[in-house]
């Protein structure tokens, strides 16, 4: 008897010691597997870039070039424009903050979206986090300037880049940036 105790309270502390590292496991696969879903961002962006010669969304970026796809309406703009399609799939009729050509720079997929449910149009990472950012130079100087440190929460700093992106913690959630 005393022996199976004793196998049990091993099996309990190897439990107690693996579980911990199996979530830690996961939280750092859905960030990268996030960080992937926002290079593909700016990397349409980029392509809309090369076929139009201007960045898209110029007039939703705030006073930082910041462009927040928290926002409902922006996030909503930002799919039809990168994929030239409108939330349910079909083809979008409006040119889509200047994708005139109806040009797919990005395939959304439903992990793209909140709760994997693309009728809801908002953007979410694989933690279904709404919180994203994509910064784009839209003064053409070649630095996006005042984005969040991310060794220094609270500060900011320049970047050398034309477009990048973030996400901002939601709770549970951790913070990750491209320009780590």
């Amino acid at each position: 008897m005393i022996e199976l105790l004793m196998v049990i309270a091993i099996i309990g502390i190897l439990a107690g010691i693996l579980i911990p590292v199996v979530g830690s496991v996961k939280e750092n696969a859905n960030i990268a597997a996030s960080k992937s879903q926002l290079s593909g961002y700016v990397n349409a962006i980029n392509l809309f870039k090369g076929e139009y010669n201007y960045y898209p969304f110029a007039g939703l970026l705030d006073d930082d070039e910041r462009l927040d796809l928290s926002d409902a309406s922006n996030s909503q703009t930002f799919i039809e424009t990168l994929s030239a399609r409108t939330t349910d799939g079909s083809y979008s009729k409006t040119s889509g903050a200047g994708n005139r050509r109806q040009i797919p720079f990005y395939e959304f997929t439903e992990s793209d979206f909140f709760q994997g449910d693309s009728t809801t149009a908002q953007i979410a990472d694989r933690f279904n986090n709404t919180n994203i950012y994509i910064l784009i130079d839209a003064d053409g100087n070649g630095v996006l300037e005042s984005v969040p440190d991310p060794e220094n929460p609270g500060v900011t700093k320049d970047i050398r880049t034309k477009v990048s992106a973030y996400v901002q913690q939601d709770g549970a959630n951790p913070d990750y940036y491209l320009y780590e």
